[in-house]
């Protein structure tokens, strides 16, 4: 137990307690050229041998940023900042090295492609933390060294490694804020999650470490993974756990607060003219297939993908097939842009395709539908003598309706509802896969559409909700066009049932005002397909039959 108790204190009190105190300015270090993928700007610092800020340098705050001609160093995307150091080293409570290295002068030094951290002890133990850039993995190779110049201590030394949290931008979401800590296991083992806590508690992270694929925070489009480089360096680790870092300084309006992972490790003390070493990885950038693809390791990271496209929606209910729809319609989106070299177009070009091919399906159900009308209208006055006959007993016609419905074999097309029932999945799909496309941010379609990871802000208000947003209006507009041109039903429920749905795009209007535009451009285009296909339809059909009901339309 007292073991038990010392790695809980060194995971989760220590790294609480020992904060940035009286630290210099931090050491400014560019690696790579602006606009290189895999590029940073980092601040590091000398008082902790960690990193205070990062940006990354191939990537830009916002896309005013991205266009400005003249642009400044503030213009990059802050991606890391927060008052605690990432990277720091914490060590336990009467551990043999005898400095505390969270809070000690390191000698830092330039060295090819990196920068190099030492700390010596003075009781012959030497510190060395060495940060190597490598711009194709996007990020760094973090090497830890203890070595033993002319220490009699032996045993092992504990130690705790503060991992990064990235700024967590608020975002116009029905799932709200997307920031998690992320733990993957090596192979088929299940994959912990853990959000930010509501009171900033500290959480355990109940995974094998010795088995650790990787782990890290990660926000809407980017992420902060570390992992092990060898076998080595793997057993070293011996816990984790998850603390909730509040926003920037703790008073930003404009941030949420976000994740870190905490990695606890041991590493042996050598003997006299001996080290020990272990390696990291550290990534620093965007959550894509597409990108994920480039790394050296392009299957790596996909566990935090398959997360971010299994959201709960609808209080909690996880949409079955949700996941596999929405890899399947971000693979496809991401054909038509390589074909189109526009995204906007993607999406248009895919709302088409998944349109076209249920058009037959959706021209048989309007078909059995009118059919289905005809034969009602034939049955429409003995059904009403029936109502006039039995309207003082409603059992009886309870009973009479029953066996005139099997004698005459009134039943309403099974299909007929098919169309809306195999569409949502793929509205769904696209809603969960554009919660998070890293693909879309800043990717401009046309005119005032210059960013379809946001609202397609026509322009500003001055006052809630703080823009005019076209494309959520014209949407409500073409489905409250559709609806009208339906006619309404006879049958008294199915009537009410339509008046409602009229009320209905006012709502999902409402809801999804704030919403990325490159969802509102798939339901705007599929909205304009119903009208066109409406029209063809009635004009083979001809006109619906009230008396047939109502086929929900396609979103």
């Amino acid at each position: 137990m007292p073991n038990v108790l010392r790695i809980l204190f060194l995971v989760l009190v220590l790294p609480a307690l020992l904060v940035a105190q009286g630290e210099g300015a931090p050491v400014v270090k560019s690696f790579g050229q602006p606009g290189e993928v895999g590029s940073f700007r980092v601040g590091f610092s000398k008082q902790t041998g960690g990193i205070v800020w990062l940006q990354a340098t191939d990537h830009y705050q916002s896309l005013e940023a991205a266009n400005n001609i003249d642009r400044t160093t503030g213009d990059y995307l802050l991606l890391v900042d927060n008052g605690n150091h990432a990277l720091r080293l914490f060590q336990a409570a009467g551990g043999v090295f005898g400095k505390d290295p969270a809070n000690a002068e390191w000698q830092m030094e330039d060295i090819d492609g990196g920068v190099k951290f030492t700390l010596a002890d003075d009781k012959g133990l030497v510190l060395e933390k060495v940060f190597l850039h490598e711009p194709q993995a996007r990020g760094f190779t973090v090497t830890l060294t203890l070595k033993n110049v002319s220490s009699d201590a032996v045993g092992n030394q504990a130690f705790s490694l503060a991992g990064p949290s990235l700024v967590s931008p608020k975002q116009a979401s029905l799932f709200g804020d997307v920031s998690v800590a992320i733990a993957a296991p090596i192979g088929d083992g299940e994959v912990k999650i853990a959000k930010p806590h509501e009171e900033g508690l500290p959480q355990l992270v109940e995974v094998n470490a010795k088995m650790l694929s990787f782990a890290g925070s990660s926000n809407r489009f980017f992420g902060a993974f570390l992992f092990p480089k060898d076998d080595a360096s793997r057993q070293a680790l011996t816990q984790l756990a998850v603390e909730t870092v509040p926003p920037r300084h703790g008073v930003t309006p404009e941030d949420n607060a976000s994740t870190r992972v905490v990695y606890g490790l041991q590493l042996a003390v050598p003997f006299k003219a001996l080290s020990t070493s272990v390696s990291y990885g550290v990534y620093f950038g965007p959550k894509s297939y597409r990108v994920f693809d480039t790394l050296p390791d392009p299957e790596l990271f996909e566990p935090i993908l398959d997360n971010d496209l299994s959201p709960p929606c609808c209080g909690g209910i996880t949409i079955p097939g949700g996941k596999q729809m929405a890899m399947l319609l971000l693979g496809l989106l991401g054909w038509f842009y390589d074909f189109l070299g526009n995204w906007g177009l993607a999406i248009i070009l895919l709302t088409i395709l998944v349109r076209g091919a249920m058009f037959p399906l959706n021209f048989r159900m309007q078909k059995a539908m009118r059919k289905f009308g005809a034969k009602m209208a034939k049955l429409k006055p003995k059904m009403d003598a029936m109502k006039k006959q039995y309207a003082d007993d409603q059992k009886a016609y309870q009973q009479a309706m029953i066996a005139f419905n099997r004698e005459h074999k009134v039943m309403p097309p099974i299909g007929g509802c098919l169309p809306i029932f195999l569409t949502m999945p793929i509205y769904l799909g696209l809603f969960t896969a554009l919660r998070t496309a890293y693909d879309l941010r800043q990717q401009p379609f046309m005119s005032w559409i210059d960013d379809l990871s946001t609202s397609d802000a026509l322009f500003s208000l001055g006052f809630w909700p703080d823009d005019f947003n076209l494309l959520p209006l014209l949407w409500i507009g073409l489905f409250v066009t559709m609806t009208l041109r339906q006619p309404l039903p006879t049958d008294p429920q199915q009537r009410q049932m339509q008046m409602m749905m009229r009320f209905m795009p006012i709502m999902f209007g409402v809801m999804l005002y704030t919403y990325a535009s490159a969802l509102l451009l798939y339901m705007v285009t599929s909205m304009l397909w119903s009208l066109v296909e409406s029209s063809i339809v009635k004009k083979i059909l001809g006109p619906a039959d009230p008396n047939a009901g109502m086929v929900p339309t396609p979103m």
